[in-house]
Formats: C-alpha cells, structure tokens, sequence
C-alpha cells in the first residue's frame, strides 16, 4: 500500500508551525532562554528541520538569532574559561621552570661545598685556566698532590675532564 506523500509533508509542515507557536509562546514568556539553556541540541535540531522545511524563513528568524545569539554568549565563556585554564598553566610552567632552575643551582651548590677547601682553591685555579704546573707553583705543593686533588675534584663533581668542569661551573654545554 502506497501512502500519499503529500499529506506527510503537510502533516509534518503542521507539526512543525505547532512546534514554532510553542516556541514563540516560551519566547513571550521570556523563558525560552532557559529553555534553549537547557535543551541547546533540541533547539539546533529544531532550526534545521525548519531550515530543511518548506516553510517562510521568515516564520522562524527569530529563532535563528535567538540561538546564534546564546550561541555566542556560550562560546564567549568557554573562550574565557580556556583563557584562564592557559594562564593557569603558563603560570605553573613559569613555577616549575623556576623551581627546576633553583633547584639545579642549589645542587650545583651543594657538590661544591662537598670539595674540600684546598679542592675548592684547585677547583678556581683551573676555572682561571691555569695548568697543573702552575697551580702546584701557586700553592706551594707538589704536582702529584695537584693531580690527586684534581682526581677527587672530579670525582665529587662526577666530571671526567677540564673542559666538563668548566661547562658545569659556568652551567654552558657544547
């Protein structure tokens, strides 16, 4: 049996103008804020079967500017919401950049306090770039007590050579 599509879609135009004067109603109640607040995807779906109808846009223009409009104003806030959520996490990428920096120089610190103070005293003098001779003449020792010195400098500062030593000192790396 073949049904007469005519009166479907007259029969769903109706239903659809019943649903529009229902809207309207809410709209003249000032509740259709609300209303779209709370049932946003039935609203949308509403408009594109009005969209999709034969009926006059000009029928439901008002609902398409109503639901443009709180459309917007949602988005607004979700932009606003993701504004603070990056600030907030800028803010504690700024925090934990900060608090790595502190905490590498701390421990940077503290590796060096662990020298001795005539480690300490070698440490500087190849840091200025003096050689092993040189720092044996300037301390009054002799050359295999500058190399044990240099031996236990890298072994507490966990450096295998001069040039690591002084990348570690000055905190630059090649």
């Amino acid at each position: 049996m073949v049904m007469p599509r005519k009166g479907y879609v007259k029969d769903s135009l109706q239903i659809l103008m019943v649903k529009l004067i229902g809207v309207k109603q809410l709209e003249s109640q000032q509740l259709l804020d609300a209303d779209i607040g709370q049932n946003e995807t039935y609203y949308l779906h509403l408009l594109s079967e009005l969209q999709a109808s034969d009926l006059d846009p000009l029928t439901y223009a008002f609902l398409e500017r109503k639901l443009a409009y709180l459309t917007s104003i949602s988005l607004e806030k979700e932009l606003q919401q993701s504004r603070w959520i990056n600030l907030g996490l800028l803010f504690m990428v700024v925090a934990l950049s900060f608090v790595i920096v502190k905490t590498r120089n701390k421990r940077q610190e503290l590796t060096v306090s662990v020298l001795s103070k005539q480690e300490r005293t070698v440490r500087g003098l190849i840091l200025q770039g003096k050689s092993n001779k040189e720092i044996a003449n300037e301390l009054f020792i002799s050359l295999s007590t500058v190399k044990t010195h240099i031996t236990n400098i890298y072994s507490k500062l966990n450096v295998a050579n001069r040039e690591e030593l002084l990348q570690k000192s000055t905190g630059t790396s090649t």
